[in-house]
């Protein structure tokens, strides 16, 4: 009886952490690291800027919210 609750259980961790693992490089794949993020975002700030969507005081301001350490 005990062997058989043990069975069921480390056949369900088998499926349950691959699962698991493979959301997680799925989601890490579509999103990217966090300074692939901030990249990307400091890119689209310098083309906003560029563009005259915004202008040097919002640039400046919106680059030290992105670049300021928590």
């Amino acid at each position: 009886m005990v062997d058989d609750s043990v069975t069921k259980a480390a056949t369900g961790l088998a499926f349950i952490i691959p699962a698991i693992l493979v959301v997680r490089w799925l989601l890490t794949r579509r999103i990217g690291s966090p300074d692939q993020w901030m990249e990307e975002r400091i890119t689209e700030l310098k083309q906003r800027y560029a563009r005259g969507q915004i202008d040097e005081e919002d640039y400046q301001r919106r680059l030290r919210e992105l670049t300021e350490e928590d």
